[in-house]
C-alpha cells in the first residue's frame, strides 16, 4: 500500500511534457503538413471537375457530329446532283439531304448553321421540281431545331470543302469568299471536312483543357474516286 502511495505521488509530480520551444519549433511541420494534404484535396477536386466536364462536353458533341455526318451521307438522293450547295461557308451549310428506302426521295433542304455559339439545323421542304432541279420553300417546316449550345468553331471555321484532283482527294480546301462558296465550287465539292469544339453545359470554366474538339470528314461519293486524268470525280457518282 505503501508504495502504490509513493507511485503514484511521483506520477502527480511528474511534468514532463512539450516546453514552449518545442511546441514552437513543431508549428512550422504542422503547417507544412496541412498544406501538402489542401493542395492534395484541392488538385483532387479540381481533376474529377475537369474530368466530369469533359465527359459532359463529350456526351453532348459526339451525338451532334453523328447527326450530322448521317446527314450528310443521305445527301446523294440522286446520281450526279450537287449536294452541298452554293453559299455554304465556314460556319453554315446548305446541303440537300433525305432518308428513307425510296429509289427516288425527294430530299428536304438542310441549312446547318452557327449563331454565336448555338449551332441549329433548320430544315426547308420541297415544294416541287424533280432532280436535279428541285424547288424548296422560302419558309422552314419549323423552328430551327437546336443541335448543341456552347460550340465553338476553331479559327473560325467549321466547315471545309474539297474537291478530288487528278483522282486523289486535294489538301487544300475549296475558296470559300464573303458570299460563300461559288456555283463552280459548290458542283466540285466531293468532301466536306467538320469540325467543332464543344464546352460542358456549364461552360469552360477556368480550365482551359475542358472544352473538346471533334472532327469528322464526309466522302459525297457513290463509289470511290478514279485514278484516271480525264475522270471528273464529281460529288453523288
Amino acid at each position: 500500500m505503501l508504495a502504490l502511495r509513493k507511485r503514484l505521488g511521483s506520477i502527480l509530480r511528474d511534468e514532463d511534457g512539450l516546453t514552449i520551444i518545442e511546441l514552437l519549433a513543431t508549428i512550422p511541420a504542422m503547417i507544412a503538413v496541412l498544406a501538402a494534404t489542401g493542395m492534395m484535396v484541392t488538385t483532387s477536386l479540381h481533376n474529377q471537375d475537369r474530368i466530369n466536364k469533359r465527359v459532359d462536353a463529350n456526351q453532348r458533341a459526339r451525338p451532334v457530329m453523328t447527326q450530322i455526318v448521317q446527314a450528310l451521307h443521305s445527301a446523294c438522293v440522286a446520281p450526279r446532283i450537287v449536294p452541298v450547295l452554293a453559299g455554304s461557308n465556314g460556319t453554315s451549310i446548305s446541303f440537300l439531304s433525305q432518308r428513307g428506302s425510296a429509289v427516288s426521295p425527294t430530299p428536304d433542304l438542310h441549312v446547318i448553321s452557327l449563331s454565336g455559339t448555338t449551332l441549329t439545323d433548320t430544315t426547308y421542304p420541297a415544294t416541287g421540281g424533280a432532280a436535279p432541279n428541285w424547288t424548296f420553300s422560302g419558309t422552314s417546316s419549323g423552328p430551327p431545331r437546336q443541335l448543341l449550345t456552347n460550340v465553338a468553331a476553331p479559327g473560325g471555321t467549321i466547315f471545309r470543302y474539297y474537291q478530288f484532283v487528278g483522282g486523289s482527294l486535294s489538301t487544300t480546301p475549296l475558296s470559300v469568299t464573303p458570299n460563300g462558296l461559288s456555283s463552280t465550287d459548290a458542283a466540285h465539292t466531293a468532301n466536306v471536312d467538320i469540325s467543332f469544339t464543344s464546352s460542358p453545359s456549364s461552360g469552360p470554366g477556368l480550365d482551359a483543357n475542358s472544352p473538346l474538339m471533334l472532327n469528322d470528314s464526309v466522302d459525297l461519293r457513290l463509289e470511290a474516286a478514279g485514278q484516271y486524268p480525264n475522270q471528273d470525280n464529281l460529288p453523288c457518282v
